[in-house]
């Protein structure tokens, strides 16, 4: 029994003191909201003030930021062209943010002082990549010993199209401008000359392919024919050799076919550097972060800064003292 009634005493002090501990608790949590509110209500005025400011500034440049579309175009991309296309728009986005003033000239914005910027993005096509392109794409996004950027720059190398992206005022006639980078960006001897040999090459192949394509189809004809004019001899017409040659010519000729086909779609995305896929026209930004809530953001910056700004006084004024 004394056992008993000594357990049950300690199971009742305790929880007199659980309740205790809260109760201090919440009392601690009392005295800051209360100690909270107060200096909310000393610094009132100067917290007012700097919502306004802030509101005020966060408005005109929301508003300033809302006169800014973008424009789309996409360039198709061969020859190991993606890392000098990424290299020159960095450097074209650099020229413009320091005025460069041979660069504005050559894009037509002189007296433009709007401000621009360009980014360009590969363009992934799952239905075009080979068996090989598409396991070394899944292994890329599911690796995780690789940074971002490392991974965006090892998709560049499997894409064959890209898209250029242009920031800018809703009243710049942003396709001529567009036109006018891409110039910038095919300026380049070594590429000229490797697009031009190419030409060459892909006509030449062309040509040699549809003169095969002709030759089977005379030699096909003119099997047809024989095969009308000889008499019905089952010796013949069902030789056992002539039947597989005329298969195997009709498979070759399948594929030269197909093997043309993709040559003419060759001829058309490597006639030159960057060919122009498509050029777009201006559109609203979609995608939108905190920093586009200007009028909220910056309110809530400067009162944050305030609070840091009383905190650092603070303890400046503590470290005083103790060094007294």
């Amino acid at each position: 029994m004394n056992e008993n009634s000594r357990n049950k005493n300690n199971e009742e002090i305790d929880i007199g003191d659980l309740f205790r501990l809260v109760k201090k608790g919440f009392e601690k949590l009392g005295n800051l909201l209360l100690r909270f509110i107060g200096f909310l209500l000393r610094n009132a005025i100067v917290l007012i003030i700097l919502i306004i400011i802030g509101a005020v500034a966060g408005y005109f440049l929301q508003k300033k930021a809302s006169n800014v579309v973008k424009t789309e175009m996409i360039v198709a991309s061969d020859f190991g062209s993606a890392e000098y296309l990424f290299k020159s728009v960095k450097e074209l986005q650099y020229k413009l943010k320091i005025k460069d003033k041979a660069t504005i000239e050559k894009l037509g914005l002189e007296g433009t002082k709007a401000s621009i910027s360009l980014a360009v993005k590969p363009i992934i096509d799952l239905d075009e990549l080979t068996r090989e392109e598409e396991n070394y794409l899944e292994l890329l996004n599911e690796s995780d010993f690789l940074e971002k950027e490392e991974k965006e720059g090892l998709m560049k190398k499997i894409s064959r199209f890209y898209e250029i992206i242009l920031y800018h005022p809703h009243d710049l006639d942003s396709r001529k401008l567009l036109k006018n980078v891409i110039e910038i960006l095919r300026d380049n001897d070594y590429y000229r000359k490797v697009y031009a040999l190419n030409s060459k090459k892909i006509d030449f192949l062309i040509k040699a392919d549809e003169s095969l394509i002709s030759q089977m189809d005379s030699l096909m004809v003119n099997y047809s024919n024989s095969l009308k004019n000889t008499p019905l001899n089952s010796s013949t017409i069902y030789n056992t050799n002539s039947a597989l040659d005329l298969g195997v010519m009709i498979g070759n000729r399948r594929s030269v076919v197909e093997e043309l086909d993709g040559l003419y779609k060759k001829k058309v995305a490597n006639e030159e550097l960057f060919r122009l896929v498509d050029l777009g026209y201006p559109s609203e930004i979609e995608e939108k972060s905190i920093t586009s809530y200007k009028i909220i953001l910056i309110p809530f910056l400067l009162v944050l800064a305030y609070f840091g700004l009383i905190i650092f006084v603070r303890v400046v004024q503590k470290a005083k003292k103790l060094d007294r």
